[in-house]
């Protein structure tokens, strides 16, 4: 389900630097050549190596796991430092795929990366261990996700939604058995050092979005000096012991502003969508649409309710491509009686890709940090955190599955900001997703960084955006620090991005192909 992919998650810790000396050295094994078949076609410039690495570190001549690489090579060797690994966040972000995103030259000669920073950096791209093309773990059948979920938000359907979790998690612990507790972000710190030196490097630079942000400190912590230059677009809370649980909560808080932004952009352009002219009439729209959801399964197999619903809307309003579309789709329905585009980003898609989406998920959030085992604990939290909503437990079903987790969970270590050095941040002030307040947390945290903030902005991150949706301040101050490790003087303030301006003519759209494997 794509609310799950609200927990813009950034993880774990390290065991301390000791742990550098347990890994083997075999510089300048790795071999770049052809990427998969869906890389190559989309990200032609790419290559491609896979990194074998011990499924157990503390048996490194045993079981071993594939993890896939990606790499951009520098575009001006003359220039080059050294490699650039970038991050996207969230524990199922697909670093191979990111790395050409950043690096693919939109129609205009644009990319996502400046061409300075191009110039300098090999830019790589991993697929963590469960992750995307490396080796993923699996639960259930794949037609498990093809039918309607229960909708926690009515207290009629708790029960339902609680024993579907809880019943998905004790499959995956019979379905994987000992290998389940393998899958945690401490061993993802330590493949980063084993390829790091496979790739014949001294250090790495690093840009890490969310659970990326948590990766590099973590990476910092357990190897210290391996660290070149680093930047995080959005933070995760450096002090919450259970850091994913509470991240869930904060996001279910926030995200009532989210909704009220989106409405009130809609009945800005009332001339394109005719939904109303204010913020109460497009509500009444919305919860119109909500409640035929609720009330009846819709769609040709009657799998689209209105948690499928919830998670084409809610999960994607951090996005502003996204706004148009959905906008379309809702006036299609309210207004025309046409449930067509609707369930285009609704309809479940199931299918062996998106139930090993969710395994790995599941994997990392629920072993990397602590969870309620309590169900009345949740349910009374969720509670109070979405009072005065009418759809508040969309994130309810992670701390479903992670409550009795059969690989247990690892204990979480507080960020101290050891190993790093000085460190740009960036983050939006009203993200519903990643918190400001934690990027701010981190910010106090790493002793030297600097925070860069994009003002009345409610985007996950700051950088790396296409070009309609670019910050320029934002990027030559990233830029300079990447190319030069010129820093701001102090913590910086840029103006928001341009707000999306939607055309009446353009018809309602599916949506993009990469996010039809998270709808489920």
């Amino acid at each position: 389900m794509r609310r799950i992919l609200t927990l813009g998650l950034a993880a774990i810790l390290a065991t301390g630097a000791a742990a550098a000396v347990t890994t083997p050295a075999f510089a300048g094994e790795l071999e770049f050549g052809a990427c998969p078949a869906d890389v190559a076609g989309t990200y032609p410039e790419l290559k491609c190596a896979n990194l074998r690495v011990p499924l157990d570190y503390a048996d490194p001549l045993g079981a071993q796991v594939n993890v896939l690489l990606s790499k951009r090579a520098s575009t001006n060797p003359a220039k080059r430092r050294g490699v650039l690994l970038v991050n996207p966040g969230g524990t199922t972000g697909a670093g191979v795929l990111h790395a050409g995103k950043l690096t693919k030259a939109e129609a205009s000669g644009y990319t996502r990366l400046p061409k300075e920073v191009l110039d300098t950096y090999d830019v790589i791209g991993m697929d963590a261990r469960g992750v995307g093309h490396s080796e993923q773990p699996s639960c259930v059948g794949e037609d498990y996700w093809r039918t309607m979920q229960p909708d926690p938000d009515l207290p009629g359907q708790r029960d339902l939604s609680w024993n579907r979790w809880q019943a998905y998690s004790k499959a995956c612990g019979e379905k994987n058995g000992d290998r389940l507790r393998h899958f945690g972000t401490r061993n993802v710190v330590r493949d980063m050092d084993r390829m790091l030196t496979q790739l014949g490097e001294r250090k790495l630079s690093f840009l890490g979005s969310g659970y990326g942000a948590y990766v590099g400190t973590a990476f910092g912590q357990q190897y210290p000096h391996r660290l070149d230059r680093v930047v995080f677009d959005s933070s995760t809370n450096p002090d919450t012991k259970q850091m994913w649980y509470e991240l869930g909560l904060e996001q279910v808080r926030l995200g009532e502003g989210r909704q009220r932004e989106y409405l009130s952009w809609i009945a800005k352009y009332d001339n394109v969508f005719h939904l109303g002219k204010t913020f109460d009439a497009v509500n009444a729209a919305w919860q119109k649409m909500l409640g035929d959801f609720r009330a009846r399964p819709h769609g040709q197999d009657k799998n689209v309710g209105a948690a499928e619903l919830l998670d084409a809307y809610v999960s994607t309003q951090s996005h502003g491509a996204y706004w148009e579309p959905l906008a379309k789709a809702m006036a299609d329905y309210v207004l025309r009686g046409d449930e067509r585009a609707v369930l285009a980003w609704a309809t479940p898609t199931g299918g062996p890709d998106v139930e090993r989406y969710i395994a790995s998920l599941m994997t990392v959030a629920c072993l990397d940090t602590d969870w309620p085992s309590d169900r009345a604990r949740i349910e009374r939290d969720f509670t109070k955190a979405s009072k005065g909503t009418s759809w508040g437990w969309y994130n309810v079903t992670i701390p479903s599955a992670c409550a009795n987790w059969p690989a247990g969970h690892e204990e979480r270590i507080k960020t101290t900001g050891a190993g790093l050095p000085p460190t740009l941040l960036f983050a939006t002030d009203r993200s519903a997703v990643t918190p400001y307040a934690d990027s701010v947390a981190m910010h106090q945290r790493l002793r030297g960084s600097v925070l860069v903030t994009e003002r009345n902005s409610s985007t996950t991150t700051v950088t790396g955006r296409p070009s309609t949706f670019a910050n320029p301040q934002a990027e030559r101050i990233m830029k300079e620090y990447l190319v030069s490790g010129k820093l701001p003087h102090s913590d910086v303030s840029v103006p928001p991005h341009a707000e999306p301006v939607p055309t009446a003519s353009a018809p309602a759209a599916a949506p993009p192909a990469h996010l039809r494997l998270h709808n489920n």
